[in-house]
């Protein structure tokens, strides 16, 4: 558009100019009729080579965006397909039609085939029942490769949008095989833990008389019994397990009271998490003190690991007459508990190689749109791009939320929650309510008080949707004027206090409608849902409102800090994340992905280091074993043949090698960055690469050596 103006201003300037010089010579015509003539089409002259600049302008932006969407989706698995939905004419078609389904020919068919999508009984009833509020359709089927031959499955989605006075789908077909049997191995897995649990519980109800469960995060413990024939400790229980301990000690025979408090102690137990010995134990001995009442109980300790929280089950039972029988029964009961564990570590393997299969072609997405956007590009694909790398980050938050929940991190209880960022938790909120305002006159403002820490630890998913609701009432209730959402933290120790206030200036509450929100359990309204949460929470809730003039709404709620630096800081960092160069620098990137490393080389352009791309383990083994020295190696995980941990233990065998070496890996699950750490590697970047977490990386070992 600049460019436009510039030309428009130009050509009046000339205008001007040959109107001056020509009024100003003697070949000027005298006559003031000639003259006005003559001045009128030198305008309609200009106004016509005007036109075809910017016509021509037009015609090269509109060329490089289509090529540049062509070269972003011509290596994709994904077809894209534009249609006229009136006439079900085909408006556009990618160039990779024949790859993914295997349609030879594609012009004369293509017409075939989208008509046939349309009529898919599956397809033709989900778009009839199209509430249009959804963003999309999308049905998984069976396809019959013709080009390979065989069968696979393919995903099609269909989205509609309105253009003047028509209208358009845009269909995304793309094979899916690998999803549906991922899905089909996770509901095998599950059906497989599901019936060895039963099994477990089976075992352990009809071998044990007691069960004792232990929490040692919060130092609490339940004692019940599977049946009541004997109750060797008195009726059932519960309470603070140090001062429980000490209340059954008093039920044990006093010479084996020493022995069971060694084995049963609160800080023994934490040990051996601690040291990571997790085999189960097994204590025998006496009831009471009476000789004649030689009752001899076995205890057998077990040791769960539950998400964030490490656990205890204390199974109890008589072994006076038949200790080999119980002996047997423990072998049964551990190998099923062996068996639940390896299927418990198949699907979290299975969950990870899922993680890592998206975000690889993530990560080049990411990568590769970053790049694009500090290219000299029109408004428009500028524009495009950054809604592509948008819409990448928030599909990488919801993947890693997905493995989240499936591996157990995030629960619906009180005390559980996961590590989060603020920041990004408040800028997602402002971004999702601007959508939800719309075309309102509604001034939304955030105001985050930067000395609040980076990251927090809490039941986000609650948090979420407490703020949610607030803001959506205010957009929903407020029609012009202003929202505003102030945030702040008082902090104490390791515990920061958030207080969020939420105003707008909408039509407001009256008095006996906040008085039934605030007083009773009303979950009519989103402020009930919301009160019930915040008390979840352990949080307030503070409501003022004033009919057609305003409502304040202010929740607060205790966080634990994990990363106590402030957000202004991390704002600068974010700021100055490229404001420095690293020339003379040689850094060596290991991938088998050759699109992985085309993005890696782009990513680190902007530092003005010397790159070196290699493909394989033995590849980056070799280079260094022939003498070539770098400052820093950026070593991919998951590699056929060598993986990247193999290769690491390779170099370092390797005389005077002192490089740092950083993992690459798409591999996020919990833990995996501290046995990345533990197998000798100096630092770990997941992937997709965050642009602010590689200058980190280049700093800690680059900058200023």
């Amino acid at each position: 558009m600049n460019n436009k103006k510039t030309l428009v201003f130009i050509s009046f300037i000339f205008l001007v100019l040959v109107y001056l010089l020509l009024l100003f010579t003697d070949s000027f015509i005298g006559n003031l009729f000639l003259n006005t003539l003559i001045l009128c089409l030198l305008f309609l002259l200009g106004i016509f080579v005007i036109g075809l600049i910017l016509k021509n302008n037009d015609s090269l932006n509109l060329s490089a965006k289509d090529k540049l969407f062509n070269s972003l989706v011509k290596n994709s698995n994904t077809i894209y397909i534009l249609i006229n939905s009136r006439n079900k004419k085909v408006i556009y078609l990618s160039d990779n039609v024949e790859n993914v389904l295997g349609i030879s020919n594609i012009d004369k068919s293509i017409e075939d085939v989208t008509s046939k999508i349309f009529n898919i009984p599956i397809i033709k009833n989900e778009l009839n029942n199209w509430n249009k509020i959804d963003e999309y359709v999308s049905q998984m089927l069976e396809y019959d490769n013709p080009k390979y031959n065989h069968q696979m499955w393919i995903r099609i989605k269909i989205f509609q949008y309105k253009e003047k006075y028509d209208e358009y789908n845009v269909i995304q077909i793309y094979d899916a095989t690998k999803e549906h049997d991922r899905q089909h191995l996770i509901v095998t897995q599950a059906t497989d833990i599901k019936a060895r649990e039963s099994q477990l519980n089976q075992i352990t109800a009809s071998s044990y008389d007691v069960e004792m469960n232990i929490n040692l995060t919060n130092d609490t413990y339940d004692l019940k019994y599977f049946k009541r024939d004997n109750l060797y400790f008195g009726e059932e229980k519960r309470g603070v397990y140090s001062d429980g301990l000490n209340e059954l000690l008093n039920y044990i025979n006093e010479s084996d009271r020493s022995l069971v408090y060694e084995k049963f102690s609160i800080d023994n137990l934490k040990q051996h998490f601690a040291k990571y010995e997790l085999d189960s134990i097994s204590v025998r001995y006496r009831i009471g003190n009476n000789v004649k009442n030689n009752i001899w109980l076995e205890s057998t300790v077990f040791f769960l690991l539950n998400g964030q929280r490490n656990k205890v089950s204390i199974l109890t039972k008589n072994v006076t007459e038949n200790a080999e029988s119980i002996r047997q029964q423990n072998i049964m009961l551990q190998n099923a508990l062996n068996d639940a564990k390896m299927a418990d570590r198949a699907k979290t393997e299975l969950i990870s190689t899922i993680s890592h299969d998206i975000r690889t072609p993530l990560t080049n997405i990411m990568g590769l749109s970053y790049s694009l956007l500090k290219e000299n590009l029109s408004d428009n694909v500028k524009e495009d791009i950054e809604n592509i790398n948008s819409s990448s980050n928030e599909m990488l938050e919801i993947i890693d939320e997905l493995v989240n929940v499936q591996t157990g991190i995030i629960k619906n209880l009180k005390n559980e929650g996961v590590p989060y960022s603020i920041l990004k938790l408040f800028k997602k909120l402002e971004k999702n309510t601007r959508e939800y305002i719309g075309d309102k006159e509604i001034k939304l403002k955030l105001n985050l008080d930067k000395n609040l820490p980076v990251i927090l630890f809490g039941d986000i998913k609650k948090v979420k949707e407490i703020l949610t609701k607030i803001l959506d009432n205010s957009v929903r209730y407020t029609d012009e004027g202003e929202i505003n959402i102030n945030v702040k933290g008082e902090k104490k120790s390791d515990i920061v206090n958030l207080i969020i206030e939420v105003s707008d200036t909408g039509r407001g509450i009256d008095e006996k409608k906040l008085n039934n929100i605030i007083n009773t359990n009303d979950y009519s309204t989103g402020l009930g849902t919301v009160k019930a949460l915040i008390k979840l929470l352990g949080g307030k809730l503070e409501i003022e409102s004033k009919i057609n003039e305003y409502t304040k709404v202010t929740v607060s709620f205790n966080q634990k800090i994990i990363e106590d630096n402030k957000i202004r800081e991390m704002i600068n960092n974010n700021k100055n994340a490229e404001e420095f160069k690293l020339n003379g620098k040689r850094i060596l990137v290991i991938d088998d992905n050759k699109l992985n490393l085309k993005v890696t080389d782009r990513l680190l352009h902007s530092f003005e280091v010397d790159v070196t791309l290699l493909e394989s383990g033995h590849e980056c083994i070799e280079s260094l074993k022939n003498g070539n020295v770098y400052d820093l190696i950026l070593l991919d995980q998951m590699m056929p043949g060598l993986d990247g941990i193999s290769t690491l233990k390779e170099l370092k065998k390797i005389p005077n090698f002192n490089t740092p070496v950083v993992v690459l890996t798409a591999d996020v699950m919990e833990g995996q960055k501290e046995k990345y750490l533990a197998s000798g590697f100096d630092d770990y970047i997941s992937k997709p690469i965050d642009k602010n977490e590689l200058s980190r990386v280049l700093k800690k070992f680059l900058k200023d050596k």
